[in-house]
């Protein structure tokens, strides 16, 4: 590319993977992120990495997305899992 500052990355989904958005508290948010910062912290640090450059926090913040959501379907039971959380503990 002739201008790398102004490039963007086009995700290519595969059949088996797809996009998700969520609407959530900008501290919620915040958290996420300084996960995120955290994991591609470790990753610059293996010499094993092979995240794109261009694409470093999405992929981060996905995978802490995933880890975490995939610990709470895992943990709770099923009845629970689906049964929304009373509004005063948000």
């Amino acid at each position: 590319m002739d201008n790398p500052e102004r490039s963007f990355v086009i995700p290519i989904l595969a059949d088996s993977i797809t996009t998700m958005t969520f609407i959530v508290p900008k501290d919620f948010a915040h958290r996420v992120e300084v996960q995120a910062l955290q994991v591609i912290e470790a990753f610059d640090n293996h010499p094993a990495s092979d995240i794109d450059p261009n694409n470093k926090m999405m992929q981060a913040m996905s995978y802490v997305v995933q880890a975490a959501l995939t610990e709470y379907l895992d943990f709770c039971e099923e009845e629970e899992a689906v049964l929304p959380p009373d509004i005063g503990e948000l």
